[in-house]
């Protein structure tokens, strides 16, 4: 025996191949003709899959049209309406005959549940459908196809007379395009219908006259102020972003046009107040756009909680949904918009003169870490003291000074602040703040850095090298170096005396690469074949190459070391 999933519990199915009379019953399927449910999946016209319910039952119960967890609900009634029907959920259609259909609605499964998907020519092999008798068919496609609002199938597109097979994908994809739709048709309808109410319902077909003519309106009047619109393309782009949906022939085309243009249907509406007030008070409605563009651009920032709030209120109230329906409170927008644009002009006046006093003790910082980022600099020239540290610090650092430059409209910057929410000049906004940790984090990393290098040169066998010299300036040199002092550092590590410090590092590096070798020419040579002489010599010239490769490469051509005959040393060219 087939299995079929119901309502809440699995009964067993009879034999589809069996007849049963008029007198004849199944025992175990008593109840079954009062309301039997499948499971359906449908694809929307985004390519998402949807899960919902088909419902076949005698007679229509309240409950019935109201959605629960599913997507969209499809009811299947035996019997014709009798009176109202009542409230029915968006995305729930109901199926009733033109004449009851007797015996209950026979319906035979090919298997164990019905599945629908998205079709491409043909139904697949392996799907499963669910079958009504010829005489149910002919019932259901002269009977009434009802959802709210109405949709734009018909019976006899679901029921067919040829296939006795119901179409429920159908009327799936047209559920989901009508739940998909509405709030954006309800949208719509509000807006194009201001100050009245709209029409209950408003089907696509009704709406599209209204949209176009009021996209025509305000096409006529953006050239009028081409000038003024040309920084605000939002506002002169509202009529050609709304007329792909004014194309649209269905309504699946209108909800996947409107879901790819508009993220809300609230934004949509926006468009359709702003397209009615550019056409029917063009004047108020650019100056309207460009008050709301100054409130949008305004930052209050949490520390003025008063500010904050009546820029919320002026924009609550500069909108153009009240511009269309209400025009005789334009006044009061002006005064909401112009009270909070003198505190807002008060506030950034202040924020912007305390920012650039922070700045002078940022610039008094940065002096105190030039001494820092010269002396990392220099000492990552040594390459003999390993690979160089802090590079990203000292770029960041040379970034800085770029960043916390003077403003030049510190003088006339109130008058510049009546038509634009920030300074033309330097653009910050209340909520910017003097970048304070960008400064210290320099620091940190600059000090972090310098101080490894001066480890490095603090090392034992450095400190032995430079001790050296004999010279005095490189004793006073180490001094510092182990001391720390960044400062005096820099006074003394000049460009000579960096030279003199690589050429003390790389001979010394060239000693002890070839210590070894002269090492071991002084030692007998238990082994005078030519073969092993030959070995011998290759490889001391393999050592001597190595260790004046290293010192060509470290040192400038004038400087570069050469074995002075008889020492067996270094020294330079």
């Amino acid at each position: 025996m087939a299995r079929r999933e119901r309502t809440g519990e699995f009964n067993d199915q009879p034999d589809p191949g069996v007849h049963y009379g008029p007198e004849q019953s199944n025992p175990a399927r008593a109840d079954s003709l009062a309301e039997r449910c499948y499971r359906l999946t449908a694809v929307d016209a985004q390519g998402c899959e949807h899960c919902g319910q088909a419902i076949a039952t005698q007679e229509w119960h309240p409950e019935l049209g109201q959605l629960a967890e599913d997507d969209f609900c499809i009811v299947i009634l035996s019997e014709p309406l009798c009176g109202v029907l009542g409230p029915i959920a968006t995305g729930v259609a109901v199926c009733a005959p033109s004449e009851a259909i007797h015996r209950g609605l026979r319906l035979r499964e090919t298997a164990a549940a019905y599945k629908v998907k998205a079709r491409e020519g043909q139904a697949p092999e392996s799907e499963e459908t669910l079958t009504l008798s010829a005489k149910a068919t002919m019932a259901l496609a002269g009977g009434q196809l009802l959802a709210n609002p109405p949709l734009e199938v018909s019976p006899a597109d679901i029921f067919s007379p040829r296939e006795t097979v119901p179409r429920l994908e159908l009327l799936a994809e047209a559920l989901l395009a009508q739940r998909a739709a509405q709030p954006y048709l309800h949208s719509l309808a509000v807006a194009l219908a201001a100050p009245a109410d709209p029409a209950p319902n408003g089907r696509l077909a009704e709406l599209l006259p209204a949209l176009e003519q009021a996209l025509a309106e305000a096409r006529e009047k953006v050239p009028r102020f081409q000038d003024l619109l040309a920084d605000m393309p939002r506002m002169a782009s509202a009529p050609e972003s709304l007329a792909p949906l004014s194309e649209a022939t269905t309504t699946a085309t209108f909800a996947e046009t409107a879901c790819h243009l508009y993220p809300s249907p609230s934004d949509l509406a926006e468009d359709i107040y702003l397209c009615r007030a550019l056409a029917e008070n063009p004047d108020d409605a650019v100056k309207a756009a460009h008050m709301r563009r100054f409130l949008i651009e305004a930052v209050a920032p949490e520390s003025e909680p008063e500010l904050a709030i009546d820029r919320t209120l002026a924009l609550e109230e500069l909108s153009f949904a009240t511009l269309v329906a209400e025009p005789h409170r334009w006044a009061a927008m002006q005064a909401a918009f112009e009270r909070f644009r003198q505190r807002y002009q008060s506030a950034y006046l202040k924020h912007h003169q305390q920012y650039y006093e922070a700045l002078l003790t940022l610039h008094v910082q940065l002096l105190n870490l030039v001494s820092h980022a010269q002396a990392l600099r220099r000492l990552n020239t040594l390459r003999e003291l390993g690979p160089p540290l802090g590079e990203n610090a000292l770029t960041e650092y040379e970034d800085i000074p770029q960043r916390i430059g003077p403003c030049t409209l510190c003088t006339t910057l109130e008058r510049e602040l009546r038509d634009a929410p920030r300074c033309p000049v330097c653009g910050i906004s209340l909520n910017d703040e003097p970048p304070w940790e960008d400064v210290q984090r320099v620091r940190r990393r600059l000090e972090r850095a310098l101080n490894r290098q001066l480890q490095r040169l603090s090392s034992k066998a450095v400190s032995q090298i430079l001790a050296t010299s004999g010279e005095a300036r490189v004793e006073q040199f180490v001094q510092l170096v182990q001391a720390s002092q960044a400062r005096s550092l820099t006074d003394v590590l000049d460009d000579e005396l960096l030279g003199f410090l690589r050429r003390l590092l790389v001979e010394a590096r060239v000693k002890s690469l070839l210590a070894p070798v002269f090492a071991r020419l002084q030692e007998p040579i238990p082994d005078l074949s030519e073969e092993a002489v030959e070995d011998m010599a290759e490889e001391v010239a393999r050592v001597i190459h190595d260790a004046f490769t290293t010192s060509q490469q470290a040192l400038p051509r004038e400087e570069w070391p050469q074995l002075t005959p008889g020492t067996g040393e270094p020294s330079a060219a």
